[in-house]
């Protein structure tokens, strides 16, 4: 039996950390915790000693900067020029540290919770770092005053919904990186295998359009994995969000403790886990059965080298323009194709897909706003920042960056240093790229509950307790015997205390709809 089949791998394989980068950028993993946390750091001034507050009077304020991504081993060369730009026009000094996604939360629980000082770190929603849990334990400052006082571009620059889909209790407490503000999913396939299969990827409509490529790779291709996501542990989550995305708009929580409203439902009623949801999750497990998904995927640990290598024939993901370019550069430079299979849309959150916050443990707040002011204002720095220098660490032809291997620096993710549409095109990106996607962004179908954001602190406990539930029942689509499990699950939420939470969810969201006027 397929169960019997899964748990026989359990002794062979540990359990995967990996991490999804949206919804929206190319997304290494890596792994590492603890003592061992790999990061790379750089300043100019290793002491922090720098002090001043404003450019023109001589002195820098020195900022400590800590973000997720790849760390990179000629960061401090890159740094030194980042840097003398950053004195000569605005008196600050930037000291930044890059930890590997796989041990980001670690390193951030620990400087927040020892009270540590540093000035700005990368928050998102419900991926790293999380923002609004992190706002509940004072661990970030209030900013609505040091932008008007120390950084007003940055609400000449960057769209007014996100300051608003930003704001907890009625302050803004971090600033959202602006990139593709909307979730469109679908697939993307390697264009040689849709070539060498003549598969007709331009008609896909349903996920059961893909089944005869899925078919043709799991026959014919015992190296490759008929399909895949950038992160597995989030795949049947990331499915059924896909699913659920045609007829709900999410209200709260993710994943399996993800609480909905039905589209056209006036009365706003909030559902935990409508029946739909466990007709999506047995449909995941359909295609586990099919062999369209790799058999160790409940255990498998780490697929960061099959990744790498191109080994998914298709992944699951979010379509957006310029998408095949940066899925080359993740995957094995192979060449791909994309296909939407929903429409673009807004979900509630969805500008704090990736956002940078002020510490409260700062000591030059005003300098870390207006460092934060720089890196989505100054175009040269932000990306001399994301790229390196031009000759040393990537080359510009016809327009577009390239970049020189194993220089040493090329950081690539302008989406957790500010406003992504700044950055330079990278080679294999089409023009107009940036534009089409802030088209699409204008034009997007929005949440009508757009803002509203869920407070967790009241029902803390009953969280705490579901999470275990969660992690207990992953990838639940998977089992021969789903129905019998699905009830055990169903029971044992309830017993966490789901309906307390959903209760809770409810009266925000009521409480917020008459605030808004919109009951």
């Amino acid at each position: 039996q397929k169960e019997e089949k899964i748990m026989s791998k359990r002794s062979k394989h540990t359990w995967r950390l990996s991490l999804l980068a949206g919804i929206t950028a190319a997304t290494m993993l890596l792994a590492g915790c603890g003592q061992g946390d790999s990061a790379s750091t750089g300043s100019t001034d290793a002491s922090g000693a720098a002090s001043g507050s404003e450019s023109g009077t001589g002195e820098v304020t020195s900022v400590r900067w800590i973000t997720a991504g790849t760390p990179q081993t000629g960061m401090d060369q890159v740094l030194e020029e980042v840097n003398k730009l950053l004195a000569e026009r605005y008196g600050l000094e930037l000291q930044l540290e890059i930890y590997d996604y796989g041990s980001y939360d670690e390193k951030m629980n620990m400087l927040i919770s020892s009270g540590e000082e540093f000035d700005v770190c990368f928050t998102t929603q419900s991926w790293l770092n999380k923002y609004q849990p992190n706002v509940s334990r004072g661990a970030f400052l209030a900013l609505d005053d040091l932008i008007d006082e120390h950084a007003p571009d940055l609400k000449e620059v960057l769209p007014e919904f996100l300051f608003e889909q930003a704001r907890v209790d009625g302050s803004i407490y971090a600033i959202p990186n602006y990139q593709i503000c909307y979730d469109s999913f679908g697939f993307m396939m390697r264009k040689d295998l849709v070539e060498k299969y003549n598969f007709d990827w331009e008609n896909v409509k349903t996920v059961e359009d893909m089944y005869p490529f899925w078919d043709a790779i799991r026959d014919n291709e015992p190296g490759l994995y008929p399909v895949g996501d950038l992160s597995i542990q989030a795949f049947e989550d990331d499915y059924v969000a896909m699913r659920m995305i045609q007829d709900y708009y999410t209200v709260a929580g993710s994943g399996a403790s993800s609480f909905y409203i039905k589209k056209g439902d006036d009365s706003y009623t909030v559902d935990w886990y409508p029946d739909v949801v466990k007709e999506y999750r047995r449909e995941f497990g359909e295609l586990y059965e099919k062999g369209y998904i790799r058999d160790d995927i409940i255990t498998l640990q780490d697929d960061s080298a099959d990744i790498t290598a191109g080994k998914y024939a298709s992944r699951l993901g979010i379509i957006k323009p310029g998408g095949e370019a940066e899925q080359k550069q993740l995957a094995g430079g192979y060449d791909y194709v994309q296909i939407a299979l929903t429409e673009p849309f807004v979900n509630s959150l969805s500008a704090r897909a990736a956002m940078n916050a002020v510490s409260s443990s700062s000591k030059n707040p005003e300098a870390a706003i207006r460092m934060i002011d720089v890196m989505n204002t100054d175009k040269e720095i932000f990306n001399m920042l994301n790229f390196g220098i031009e000759g040393t660490n990537y080359t510009m032809e016809d327009g577009f960056v390239k970049e020189i291997p194993d220089s040493g620096y090329f950081f690539n993710s302008g989406w957790a240093l500010g406003n992504q549409f700044n950055a330079y095109l990278v080679e294999g990106q089409q023009e107009g790229v940036w534009e089409e996607t802030m088209e699409i962004n204008n034009n997007a179908e929005v949440s009508p509950i757009s803002g509203f954001s869920f407070n967790e602190d009241p029902v803390a406990t009953a969280m705490a307790q579901m999470s275990s539930v969660t992690s207990e029942y992953k990838f639940i689509g998977l089992y021969d015997d789903f129905d019998t499990r699905f009830e055990e699950f169903r029971t044992k939420m309830e017993q966490a205390g789901v309906e307390e939470y959903k209760e809770e969810v409810q009266n925000q969201l009521n409480e917020w709809l008459e605030a808004n006027g919109k009951i």
